[in-house]
């Protein structure tokens, strides 16, 4: 059903106080599915990159909202960063991730799982040793991303 706020409470579709019971999805959203190996200096900066499958497959979701509907959660906070929207460019969106998304919340709903998507960020993004904005912000005032880190500017993962 539908959420809404009045105060500092959320209500539902009655009016009736919710306290919601659920989980963080998830830590692994901050950082790209593939390339997988984050290690190679190469990969870690291309615009290649794709957030399809983080935190978990489309095919696994139905086992991982029945799990948690049976421990009696009902509410998923889930993680989006602005990378994994929109990596390639300003106005240039993925939409294979978006329809990902679009299709996990479908997931969700037969389980009664309400998700809250928090477009997530953490000092500004991965190459200043944080999640979030893509590197094509930082390129566009004229950082150069392979000497962050030699620079001491960052600590990068």
């Amino acid at each position: 059903g539908k959420i809404t706020t009045e105060g500092h409470w959320f209500k539902d579709e009655h009016g009736r106080v919710l306290l919601l019971r659920g989980v963080n999805l998830g830590g692994s959203s901050k950082l790209p599915k593939l390339p997988s190996d984050m290690v190679q200096q190469e990969d870690f900066y291309t615009k290649d990159v794709t957030f399809v499958g983080r935190p978990f497959s489309l095919q696994d979701a139905d086992e991982h909202f029945s799990r948690l509907r049976a421990w009696g959660l009902t509410f998923v906070r889930w993680l989006v960063t602005w990378e994994a929207v929109e990596h390639d460019g300003p106005g240039k969106y993925d939409e294979e991730y978006l329809e990902y998304l679009r299709n996990v919340i479908r997931k969700a709903q037969p389980y009664g799982i309400s998700l809250f998507i928090d477009p997530h960020q953490d000092v500004w993004s991965r190459w200043t040793g944080g999640d979030g904005a893509p590197a094509w912000t930082l390129e566009a005032v004229g950082f150069d991303l392979r000497c962050l880190d030699w620079a001491g500017a960052a600590m990068t993962y």
